[in-house]
């Protein structure tokens, strides 16, 4: 599966999923969403999917997670 097919399951671009890939754009709350929804959609796939895009997806999982955690961060800040 290329970057090209995983940001069109996504419903984004293949420019701005490498970019956010490279870190060189800031994770996106929208884009987070839609990253976990394809991430939990093939979550049963993931032992057939080729190793380099299995590092991706646990690439894209560790953006995540530092997103949700800024996310409630700046919550707690604010509350």
């Amino acid at each position: 599966m290329s970057q090209a097919e995983v940001a069109r399951q996504m419903g984004v671009s293949q420019g701005q999923y490498s970019k956010v890939i490279a870190r060189r754009v800031p994770l996106a709350a929208k884009m987070t969403v839609r990253m976990r929804s394809w991430l939990e959609q093939h979550e049963s796939t993931v032992a057939s999917i080729d190793h380099d895009i299995m590092e991706k997806c646990i690439e894209l999982m560790h953006l995540l997670r530092a997103r949700l955690e800024d996310v409630k961060e700046a919550g707690e800040r604010f509350n």
